[in-house]
């Protein structure tokens, strides 16, 4: 299979949806050998962060000279980001190789009398076959959803159990508590497994806690980093441990991320596995990492920055970043979100800094159309103007933070953010100070 059938592979199995469940996988990956028996791996979990802990951990490792595989969701830029060996993305041609293998395993489950797997097992298992032909050292693996009944749960026994912040998101699924959704994350754990987490919420802390004990799994929490500031386009902060460290991802919830990737360090260093890294090379790791759409900054003149922020928890930590860094900065929106958001808790936290905001419709069958998020901004005394397409919204909002010397800032949704690159490089051209 080459990578264009790839792609339409891809695409034609979006139809079978999203189940929860791990009969289909362990099925798919029994077909392919079992190959994820032969890894070692990082499985991390939670509600925000998840991609920027992975992303601190991977060059936190290739600093320290592991292979190390990362596989994260879902895919912003590219279906190939979400596949990487030290940084590096899957090529094309060993994306399609890996993905025949994997279709040909469908078809054999299928043939047997099983349901079809869906888009997100397939995915999955294509990242188990490439780390596991590339012999990476140490994996990566990031929950799609939830953590229980998450396809990448059928591993038994990882290094180390992640679990990042939790809040409510996706509770269609998961429950509408933060206590259920925090049992659902707490599936990751397993028997004698260390777990590392950050200090959650009570009803989380509780779960997770008990589930740890339950599991004989040691448990571990992250310091909790209060103090930093930025300078010259780095945040810095001292963590208790190894000292001062820079981070080129600018947003202050980062401190947070950050840290719980040190407390993994640290663990892995005394586990049976015993990891082995410097103090320079996680704070030279730790640097260096960089994790697209994520408080980017895509633009400085004027300045203009994209993220991910599409939950109230995720919403509360671009409020902190952006009255930290930017208190003093006109800023205008760009907002794009599900339908099956909390867009109105969102919008109830951040509505306030903004002077306008411009509603985008992404393209996505779940997307909430820019008129009705428009009506909701108003409803909540904000200004706001709905645009047919994500080009007519860059177009408006840079023209309209250069001529009040303001800030854009994209947030409401991951799926709407290429397109938004895409739009404002076409619009600044070579003009346009582009990161």
């Amino acid at each position: 299979m080459n990578y264009r059938q790839a792609k339409a592979y891809h695409r034609e199995v979006k139809k079978y949806g999203s189940i929860l469940g791990l009969d289909n996988i362990k099925r798919l990956m029994y077909e392919l050998g079992d190959v994820w028996k032969s890894l070692n791996i990082i499985h991390v979990a939670g509600t925000n962060g998840k991609g920027s802990v992975c992303c601190f951990l991977a060059s936190m490792l290739k600093e320290a000279e592991y292979k190390t595989g990362w596989y994260s969701s879902p895919a912003v830029f590219s279906l190939r980001e979400m596949y990487k060996v030290n940084g590096k993305e899957i090529s094309e041609d060993e994306y399609g190789i890996c993905m025949g293998q994997v279709k040909k395993a469908c078809d054999a489950i299928v043939a047997k009398g099983y349901p079809h797997p869906t888009v997100f097992e397939i995915e999955t298992a294509l990242a188990f076959c490439w780390f596991a032909k590339e012999e990476c050292d140490v994996v990566i693996l990031e929950v799609g959803m939830g953590g229980r009944e998450d396809a990448t749960n059928l591993i038994t026994h990882p290094l180390c159990s992640v679990i990042t912040s939790i809040s409510r998101d996706h509770m269609k699924f998961l429950g509408d508590s933060v206590a259920e959704i925090a049992k659902a994350k707490a599936g990751i754990i397993k028997e004698g497994c260390p777990v590392v987490t950050i200090q959650q919420k009570k009803e989380a802390e509780e779960i997770l806690n008990a589930c740890a004990k339950e599991m004989h799994a040691p448990y571990y929490v992250a310091d909790s980093i209060l103090k930093s500031q930025v300078c010259n386009g780095l945040r810095y902060f001292t963590h208790p441990v190894i000292g001062e460290v820079q981070l080129s991802m600018l947003g202050f919830y980062q401190l947070e991320n950050a840290s719980l990737a040190i407390e993994v360090m640290e663990v892995l260093k005394s586990n049976p596995f015993r990891i082995r890294i410097t103090k320079e090379q996680m704070k030279k790791g730790l640097k260096n990492a960089f994790w697209p759409g994520r408080f980017e900054c895509l633009c400085r003149e004027p300045l203009f920055f994209i993220d991910g922020a599409h939950n109230p928890d995720g919403a509360a930590k671009l409020k902190e970043t952006l009255i930290e860094s930017f208190s003093g900065k006109r800023k205008i929106g760009i907002m794009g979100v599900m339908e099956d958001k909390e867009y109105e808790s969102i919008l109830h936290m951040l509505l306030p800094l903004f002077s306008r905001i411009y509603t985008v419709t992404p393209d996505n069958p779940r997307a909430l159309s820019s008129e009705k998020l428009k009506d909701a901004i108003i409803s909540q005394g904000g200004k706001a103007c709905a645009c047919e397409t994500v080009k007519e919204a860059v177009e408006l909002a840079y023209e309209k933070a250069e001529k009040e010397n303001g800030m854009v800032m994209v947030f409401g949704s991951l799926y709407y953010l290429n397109e938004v690159k895409n739009a404002l490089q076409e619009f600044t051209g070579d003009e346009g100070k582009i990161n």
